[in-house]
Formats: structure tokens, C-alpha cells, sequence
């Protein structure tokens, strides 16, 4: 198993509100939003819309297990990625 693998494993054992909270780091992380200035994640502050983002987190699982909803690639995922901020940054 990789050291990838290894933390996703880890990370899926934790309960949801830990997961988001590593979900939204990440997201930021990857949308060039700096979070690191003030060592705190800007975090929805509003108890509804973390329930929102949670129930989304919940219909996307849901979905990709029942199958009306399919899987890419890590890697896809996230060359598209690169290419859209490498296009973002240029423009």
C-alpha cells in the first residue's frame, strides 16, 4: 500500500466534520486560496452551510456508490486541474 493510499485509509475512518475540514484545506490548497498566513482554514463560520457541504459530501457518495454518478482518475482530476490554474494564471 502507498503512503497515498495509507492516508486516504486514515482519513476515510475519521468522522465527517474532520473530513470536511480536510476536504475544504485541500480544495484551498489546490485553488491557490492561502490558508497558511493564518494557520486557520477559512472554514464556512455558519453552522447551515457546513451542513450544506456535508449533505453535498453525503448525495456525491451516495450517487458514486449507486453508480448514477462515475469516478475519474486521480490523475486526470488533477491535470485538469494544473492546466485550468496554468490557464487562470496566463490570463
Amino acid at each position: 500500500m502507498s503512503h497515498v493510499d495509507d492516508l486516504v485509509r486514515q482519513a476515510m475512518a475519521l468522522p465527517d466534520e474532520d473530513r470536511a475540514y480536510i476536504v475544504t484545506i485541500l480544495e484551498r490548497s489546490l485553488v491557490g486560496r492561502d490558508t497558511a498566513a493564518t494557520n486557520e482554514p477559512d472554514l464556512p463560520s455558519d453552522a447551515v452551510t457546513g451542513e450544506a457541504f456535508l449533505a453535498e459530501l453525503e448525495r456525491r457518495s451516495a450517487a458514486y456508490r449507486s453508480g448514477t454518478m462515475a469516478a475519474r482518475p486521480a490523475a486526470e482530476v488533477f491535470a485538469d486541474l494544473r492546466a485550468r490554474q496554468a490557464s487562470e494564471k496566463s490570463a
